[in-house]
């Protein structure tokens, strides 16, 4: 027996990188990739990105104020801040924050706060950060602290819905600029980190954006509809007491909470393009929370959720607004309440957000409450046949008031407003659709009134290009022109006018479903061959006629 002999690691000749002898041939050297040297260019990574890009791992060519990325693709060019900016926000904060926790440490758990990304005191701390003495620079500071911990523990689809509402779905939900920047973001977020009945309510809203978008992905759609489900199991368990809401335990903080949610289901409804008349329910809900927030007096040096208020009034008062002047179709009966807070939005103005939704025509939007509840007298009116000279007079006022209203007088000013060249043309439109809306609602026979038809044709005619204008823009305020869009659309006589509002209802391709069922709706009314089919009076008719009632928010 030969004797084993034992090699060294020393001894062990250098690989040769050649192949064993196969048949006794000579061994050949392998053809393989030479291992890499460098792994990568010797210069740092550039972390100097805008948040867009990031969130979207795409890179960033840094050109500010807004990047060739974003510039392309329409989105908010957000940029981060210096880390010492935030820990200034923390440190300021801290105060508040203790009491608050001590407050609620013994409090039982909100409904599915069992997201680990981001525990109660960070969240609270994201949250305040918005709302102190420092700049918007918080809010974006805010907004690049949100991506990397909540992803991880997602289901894969659920951070697609995620992902969807933080890229897309948020950036089209704000109607304009605000100081704050989206409140969609930078307010709603951090506390969705913290609060599972928060997060399922934006997990549900980018699902419903998803699945207008590509109807055929049912997994979207299965998971979407398990979010809208827990939302709706836990508010009603916040409801009858079963837990304490996120906020608080106090009567106002509980308030609060509750519209967040409601008013979130209105946003999630009008992005799926609910055609059942959900968004007024969720509205109609919403009333009694909004008037013990306006019945509560504030106090900015100790209103820790001042920002929240804010946030929930505008939308509410934007909702509001917006859906009392809508052909209701089944809805009919079923009118929105405007209470007296609405006729003067100043107060909207002492929250930095002001102008989110309602980023013009303040004066305007002032005068719908009058406008809608004449419009439902003279309906009950028709309903009874007992017109009133009384109700006559007054539309011929509030038409003559609309008539000489001063559009570019009626703008925004201060921080974060909108240019007034960009809000003048907006007011105008919503002038006009105003004006032709009360036109319909007084003469039940109007297409056989062939000089008002003429005057509104001119109307239209005038007001065309500004909305073209409008819509060509990258202004935010071009998410506002479905209402007006679809009241003049509604009078349409000519097929090149009627083409001319299809291609602006089908333009957009990221647009949520209630646009796209609001572009369905107009097909509908031009198709319909009763004469009475015309304008928003026809429109409601054919909306009943097919079971239909949804938002043109």
């Amino acid at each position: 027996m030969q004797p084993v002999r034992i090699m060294s690691a020393a001894s062990i000749p250098p690989s040769t990188n050649r192949s064993p002898d196969v048949g006794g041939a000579e061994s050949l050297p392998i053809r393989t990739a030479k291992f890499p040297t460098k792994y990568r260019r010797n210069t740092p990574r550039s972390k100097n990105g805008c948040l867009s890009c990031r969130a979207r791992r795409r890179k960033c060519d840094e050109v500010k104020p807004s990047c060739t990325s974003c510039s392309r693709s329409g989105r908010e060019c957000s940029w981060p801040v210096k880390e010492n900016n935030a820990s200034q926000n923390t440190s300021r904060t801290g105060s508040d924050l203790k009491e608050h926790l001590s407050s609620s440490s013994d409090e039982p758990s909100s409904p599915a706060k069992d997201i680990p990304g981001m525990d109660h005191s960070e969240a609270v701390i994201l949250a305040q950060s918005v709302v102190s003495e420092g700049k918007s620079a918080n809010a974006l500071f805010l907004r690049a602290s949100l991506t990397p911990g909540i992803l991880s523990n997602l289901s894969d689809t659920s951070r697609q819905l995620y992902e969807q509402y933080l890229s897309n779905t948020a950036d089209i939900l704000a109607r304009g600029p605000s100081a704050d920047g989206n409140p969609f973001i930078n307010y709603v977020l951090p506390l969705a980190l913290s609060d599972g009945l928060i997060m399922d309510c934006i997990l549900g809203i980018g699902g419903a954006h998803m699945v207008a978008l590509d109807p055929g992905a049912r997994h979207v759609e299965v998971a979407t509809r398990g979010h809208y489900a827990r939302v709706l199991s836990g508010l009603q368990k916040v409801l009858a007491g079963e837990v304490t809401p996120y906020f608080g335990s106090g009567k106002e903080e509980k308030a609060q909470y509750v519209l967040l949610i409601l008013l979130l289901l209105c946003v999630y409804e009008h992005t799926q393009g609910d055609v059942n008349g959900s968004v007024f329910h969720h509205i109609k809900a919403s009333r009694h929370y909004v008037l013990s927030l306006t019945k509560t007096a504030r106090n900015p040096s100790t209103d820790r959720l001042g920002h929240i208020r804010g946030f929930l009034l505008e939308i509410y008062s934007f909702m509001a607004l917006k859906l009392a002047i809508t052909p209701r179709g089944a809805m009919e009966n079923h009118p929105i309440m405007l209470d007296p807070f609405l006729e003067s939005l100043s107060f909207l103005g002492e929250y930095k957000s002001c102008g989110f939704m309602l980023g013009f025509g303040h004066g305007l939007f002032e005068m719908i409450p009058k406008i809608a509840s004449l419009v439902e007298k003279r309906r009950l009116e028709e309903l009874n046949n007992a017109k009133t000279e009384a109700s006559n007079d007054a539309y011929q006022d509030l038409v003559e008031r609309l008539e000489s209203w001063d559009a570019f007088s009626d703008v925004l000013t201060g921080e974060g407003s909108s240019p007034r060249y960009q809000q003048g043309p907006a007011v105008a439109i919503y002038r006009t659709a105003l004006i032709v809306y009360l036109h319909s609602a007084f003469h039940e026979n109007l297409h056989e009134r062939e000089d008002l038809c003429v005057e509104i044709d001119l109307h239209i005619d005038k007001v065309l290009p500004l909305m073209w204008a409008v819509y060509s823009s990258a202004a935010p305020f071009r998410r506002m022109m479905l209402w007006p869009a679809c009241i003049l659309a509604s009078f349409c006589r000519r097929p090149q006018l009627a083409d001319g509002f299809r291609m602006g209802l089908n333009c957009n391709t990221r647009a949520p479903g209630g646009v796209k069922v609001a572009a369905k709706a107009m097909e509908m009314l031009w198709a319909d061959p009763d004469p009475r089919a015309y304008g928003p009076r026809g429109l409601s008719m054919v909306m009943k006629k097919h079971g239909l009632s949804f938002s043109m928010g």
